[in-house]
Parts: C-alpha cells; structure tokens; sequence
C-alpha cells in the first residue's frame, strides 16, 4: 500500500517512539511510506531559536530516511514555518495545506493516517475527501490536553470532534482513548482498540554489557535502576532523585540511570547535585536501548498521574519487559487493562511510597527474575510486526 501519514511533531528529532517505529516497520513490510511532519523542536535549544531560518514557506524534503531501523525507508516532507511564537503553528497550517493539495494532486495514495491536531488535522481531513483518499485516525493521545494555551483547549476540543466524528476510521491505543473519542458521538463500531507494542526480536532478554556502563562510571556489579525516555515534567523522577538517599541506605553502591532529554532535564540535574549514584546520559541511539536495558536490574516509571497520562499506554513498559527486566510503575489507567500487575512484570507503587517498593525489589534477586520472566512472556504478545499487519489488513478492509 501507498500511505501517507501526517502529525505535528518533529519526526527527525524527537525521541523515537510509535510515530517512528510504526511508519518504518511499515516500510519494512514493503509499504510506500511519505510522512508530513512539523518541526515543534524549533525552540527547544535553551530557549534559542533553531540554526534554521526564521523564515522558510518551502518544503524541504528527506528521502531514504529511517530512525529505528537502518533497513527502513520512508520520505518526509516537511512544510516551511515562520519560527516565531503563535506564527509557527499558523504558519504551518497554512503551509501544510498547500502542500498536502499539491501532493494528493500529484500522487495516489491508498490512505492517510492522521495523528495530530490541531496544526495539521482539519486540512488533512477536508483535502484527502476532495481526492477521495480515506483517513484513518490514530489515537495516541488526548490531544486538546496538550495544547499549551487554556484558552485555546476550548477551540482543540471543537476540532477533535469534528475530525472524530468525519474520518473514516479511528485506531485508539487505549480502552479510555476508545472511551474518550466515543463521547464525541462516534459510534463504538467505528473505534477500534490498537495498543502500542515492542520489536521483540530487537528487544530481547541478554547480558549486562559493562563496557557500556563503564562509560558512565557504572561499576559491573553496581545495582541498576533505569529510567528511559523524554523527561517531562510528569516524569517523577523529581520524587525518586529527592528520596534516592534511602535507596543508598540499603544499596549503597545502587545508580540511578536517566536516559533521554526533555524539557525537566536541566531542572532534574540541579536537583540531583546533592544526590549520588545518579546519572543523565542525555540522548542515545535507538540501536542502543536494548543494551541498556539489559544493563540494569530494575526499570522504572514514575510517572505522576495527570490528565495527559492517565490514558496513555508508554511503549518504554513493553520495551523494559520484552528485554526481561523488572518494571516499577505509577498505575496508569490506560496501562493497567495490558499491564495488570506482577504477573505481567509490573510491580506498582504511589510515588510516595515509590523509592521504598524499587529498593526492596533490587533487594530480592529471586523476585526480580519471577518479575522479568512474566513480562517477557507478557511482552511477546505486542511485536510490533503483528500490530502494523493488523492496522493494514483494517485500512485495506470493507
């Protein structure tokens, strides 16, 4: 099939998950893959704006690109910005629809998959009916929750329901997202559940590499708690930095590992200062994930229950347990109808108690191994592969 798949986030730069990994597992099942981005990371750099230029309405094309998997390839087209504050969303939308007339005028595609609103949702609904291309969309999550502005969530909410209701088609990720896009009014029959899932064969159970963790200071033997992925403010990592000295009351040699970047990360770091056997790598590649998370003993997720994740499903839980690690969480009520509990890998706790549950677990060998074998077990039933075939075999249907 020819698919074209459009969102509001950066495919380039941003942390690699499902926009990602869906699309070029696509791509790799022998699909023609175009994708239609946008660039939010514009002023990401410590408040400065990009090296691009501040003005640019041309659409710059990538070709042969791939962020999780080299023997992927899939095209992003990028439409030009004004990179200012309120213009650049303006500027976007108005740029995304000129291009978006221009390649449906041009090119056949047997779908569109639509993630984002509100920059990019309306136009990619109204031009692919005039082409007469369906739209499938797929909820990851409640999108007007995200919108920076209060009073624009009044405006996102408008939108979510009018694209809702006038897609072909909608995948959620969630039982609650499934919930949430049905309260618009869409009947139930056209909401379809789709969890996120995990490359089992890439993430897999295998042995701590030291030589990784020596390059962080991180001794062979040294306990290992594992923190993966964007650092939101949500994150609760502030909790479990503050409360880390009673983990090295009875682990002293224990290390706190955080990989990845985001917007609490400088924050998190001055937090830290006072704190030992904490440790930011800062981005890594993908390819190097899976020996991570093989290097630690427990892995983590404390995030703190808010609107934005309380009906999310994050890949990094099915990442951590397909590799045969040990999961610590906050309870997540998108997560709990996959991830039930400890005979799924997941051993939950509130982030008050959350420093006391992780050490008694690193303290209890025999536990952890329980723990990892249920959610590699658990995990296996999410590849990737069987998810991106059933998403195909839905579009290409009656």
């Amino acid at each position: 099939m020819k698919l074209l798949i459009v969102h509001e986030v950066s495919y380039l730069s941003k942390i690699i998950y499902e926009f990602q990994i869906l699309p070029e597992t696509l791509s790799m099942l022998g699909h023609e893959i175009t994708i239609i981005d946008y660039d939010d990371t514009w002023n990401a750099n410590d408040g400065r704006p990009s090296v691009s230029p501040r003005i640019d309405l041309q659409t710059t094309v990538h070709r042969n690109v791939h962020r999780a998997y080299p023997k992927a390839s899939v095209t992003v087209r990028r439409p030009g910005m004004i990179r200012a504050p309120l213009l650049s969303r303006i500027s976007a939308a108005a740029t995304t629809y000129f291009e978006m007339e221009r390649l449906l005028e041009r090119e056949r595609f047997d779908a569109v998959i639509l993630y984002g609103l509100p920059t990019v949702g309306v136009q990619t609904l109204l031009l692919a009916r005039r082409h007469g291309v369906p739209v499938h969309f797929r909820s990851i999550d409640i999108l007007h929750q995200l919108v920076p502005s209060a009073a624009l969530v009044p405006v996102a909410k408008l939108l979510e329901g009018f694209v809702y209701r006038n897609v072909d088609a909608i995948t959620a990720v969630t039982p609650r997202l499934k919930q949430h896009i049905e309260s618009y009014g869409v009947p139930a029959v056209r909401v379809r559940l789709l969890p996120s899932g995990v490359d089992a064969q890439m993430f897999s159970p295998g042995p701590r590499n030291a030589a990784l963790l020596a390059g962080w200071g991180i001794g062979p033997e040294d306990p290992v708690a594992l923190f993966m992925g964007t650092i939101y403010r949500f994150s609760g990592l502030d909790r479990v930095i503050q409360d880390w000295p009673k983990m090295l009351d009875l682990l002293p040699r224990a290390k706190l590992l955080v990989v990845g970047a985001g917007e609490d990360e400088f924050r998190l770091k001055r937090l830290a200062r006072g704190a030992a056997g904490v440790v930011f790598t800062g981005l890594v590649s993908y390819t190097d994930l899976p020996d991570i998370i093989r290097s630690s003993d427990v892995c983590i997720n404390p995030f703190e229950l808010n609107p934005i994740t309380q009906d999310i499903l994050p890949t990094k839980l099915f990442q951590y347990l397909s590799c045969g690690k040990p999961v610590v969480a906050t309870r997540l009520p998108g997560a709990l109808p996959f991830l039930v509990g400890e005979e799924h890998g997941v051993c939950y706790a509130e982030l008050t108690d959350f420093i006391d549950v992780l050490s008694a677990l690193m303290s209890d060998p025999e536990r952890m191994a329980r723990l990892g074998a249920s959610g590699a077990a658990c995990a296996a039933g999410y590849d990737w592969k069987h998810i991106a075939e059933r998403l195909v075999s839905w579009i290409s249907g009656p």
